[in-house]
């Protein structure tokens, strides 16, 4: 099972302060990847195996570590796609947190979001999926 980790800065980091998140990132995963201005991806499969925890506790972990050494609180997303952890880390509401999805809950968890809920849905797709899918609210109504 692979897990991915979508970490959100707080809007208007200092790229600087952006660039010691992305380091502290590389201590828990060989594989991550800038998404600038503020947020980034982390590949957990190694990680996962290396740290010998769960993703959920790796992400909050990450989290402590960016309060105590950087002054910034993230919001950690993590699933098993790279859409599920970028939508789970943009539900958390700010300053931070954590929010894990496992692979069997992903269905559940997505069908009650509104479709705009989703990452990199915007207000045309929205409306495109509404008329699709006669009236569409949330993401569990069109199959």
């Amino acid at each position: 099972m692979s897990s991915v980790m979508h970490v959100r800065c707080p809007d208007r980091l200092p790229e600087d302060v952006f660039r010691q998140v992305l380091e502290l990132l590389a201590e828990f995963s060989p594989v991550v990847q800038a998404l600038p201005p503020s947020a980034a991806l982390v590949e957990l499969k190694g990680a996962l195996r290396y740290h010998g925890t769960s993703p959920w506790h790796l992400g909050e972990t990450l989290r402590v570590r960016t309060l105590s050494r950087l002054g910034v609180d993230v919001r950690v997303g993590i699933g098993p796609t790279i859409g599920v952890a970028a939508t789970a880390s943009g539900q958390i509401s700010a300053p931070g947190g954590v929010l894990a999805i496992d692979p069997d809950q992903v269905a559940d968890w997505l069908g009650p979001l509104p479709v705009e809920a989703l990452h990199g849905i915007g207000p045309k797709q929205a409306a495109a999926l509404r008329v699709r899918c006669a009236g569409l609210v949330s993401v569990g109504e069109c199959q």
